[in-house]
């Protein structure tokens, strides 16, 4: 192909990645025919399965997909497939490093309530935030109705902010948390008015990934520590989570799988990059053994092994629906404590996790609600915008092979 095409190319791509809203946005399509499904042949050949989960890859144009089954609080079955790196043709494993995008509010979620539950920092989940910030954090629509860490953590705040694709340019912004002053008031430079709803706090439920930008401030302003420390330090540390960071610098590269956008009979390779000031809502770069710790963590009453990262209660509060009145989001998605919880027909919760959505990185962790099945993977390639109806088909088709793959273990 002539270089002055593959520059073209080249060109397209980076328009793509940097004008597509790629923080971690579940779009409707991840949330409609999520099934746990019972296998009819306990002896699943294995062959077949591979078969499948390969032929959905190149349905979805996916290089490479790293999986995991979690049953007992032990990680029972894992397997790599593709190449993470299709120049080295690196096999992914469980120690391979992708960027999880929105498995991230997870860990934010976390850290908040950690300092929730220790009673040196003396706050509740119903407290306006405004008390723990430099500013008055209101709805520019609603100045008189508090915004609480509640509202925040279960999308119930008013904020919407996946509507406004102005929000991209800031998405590898070196500005500190502070600067949400700057978007989200009218008298900032950046005023972003879409962000805003014009129903007040804790009416409807929206998703949001400036609220968990905001709780990322919020923990450096309660902990006097930086959210990457904090995390490190509370979180990842004791968890033996070693190959975690919302740092790309603290990251192996070697073990990094390498972010592809597929276009018409071409992948193109993207650099990789931190999101910085997005990163408490999508920008942590782990692996599935690291956070298969947290997730056995959260299936087990707040323990990994011999460590205690959370009491049980708080770890129960955290999975439960918080605001049941309002209608779900999408249709069938509602919204704990950090966490996400999928509900059939009749609102009956059935999975609970989260999924993660960038435009070269995308992942999924989910457990039934008793925590008897839980599967995780991650993937690192996207086809936006014109194959993106591809991808979400196979999320579906990929995540129930996976619980049937527990099912059989």
């Amino acid at each position: 192909m002539p270089k002055k095409i593959n520059k073209i190319l080249f060109l397209a791509v980076v328009i793509l990645f940097i004008f597509i809203n790629f923080t971690s946005v579940p779009a409707k399509s991840i949330f409609e025919n999520y099934t746990i499904k019972n296998s009819q042949n306990k002896d699943l050949d294995l062959n077949l399965f591979n078969l499948k989960i390969r032929a959905l890859m190149k349905f979805a144009h996916i290089k490479s997909l790293s999986a995991c089954v979690i049953k007992n609080n032990t990680m029972v079955w894992s397997k790599g497939y593709g190449f993470s790196n299709r120049l080295l043709l690196q096999t992914p494993t469980i120690d391979t490093n992708y960027m999880i995008g929105s498995i991230s509010k997870v860990i934010t979620a976390t850290a908040l309530m950690q300092l929730y539950e220790n009673d040196s920092y003396n706050f509740e989940l119903d407290d306006n935030v405004s008390k723990y910030l430099p500013f008055d954090f209101k709805n520019p629509n609603f100045k008189r109705v508090n915004i609480t860490f509640r509202m925040l953590l279960a999308h119930q705040s008013s904020l919407h902010d996946h509507d406004s694709m102005k929000a991209t340019r800031f998405l590898f912004s070196k500005n500190n948390f502070s600067y949400l002053k700057e978007l989200l008031f009218p008298d900032g430079e950046n005023y972003l008015e879409d962000c805003w709803a014009e129903y007040p706090p804790g009416a409807e439920a929206n998703y949001s990934n400036f609220a968990f930008i905001l709780l990322g401030y919020l923990i450096e302003r309660i902990s006097g520590q930086t959210y990457e420390d904090y995390c490190q330090e509370h979180i990842f540390k004791p968890l033996q989570m070693k190959d975690t960071s919302f740092v790309i610098n603290n990251i192996n590269r070697f073990n990094l799988a390498v972010p592809y956008v597929y276009l018409p009979g071409i992948y193109i390779r993207i650099p990789r990059s931190d999101y910085m000031f997005y990163d408490p809502c999508g920008g942590l770069y782990t692996t599935i053994e690291d956070i298969s710790h947290l997730f056995i963590a959260h299936l087990n009453d707040g323990i990994y092994k011999d460590v205690h990262i959370m009491n049980e209660s708080t770890i129960e509060l955290m999975h439960t629906i918080q605001y049941p009145e309002s209608s779900p989001y999408m249709g069938n998605a509602r919204f704990g404590l950090g966490w996400m919880i999928i509900v059939d027909k009749n609102d009956e919760p059935y999975i609970m996790g989260h999924a993660g959505d960038l435009i070269c990185y995308h992942a999924r962790m989910f457990s039934d609600m008793e925590g008897n099945s839980s599967v995780i993977y991650f993937y690192n390639s996207g086809a936006y915008p014109i194959f993106r109806y591809m991808m979400y088909d196979a999320h579906t088709k990929i995540l129930n092979l996976l619980f049937e793959k527990a099912e059989d273990l």
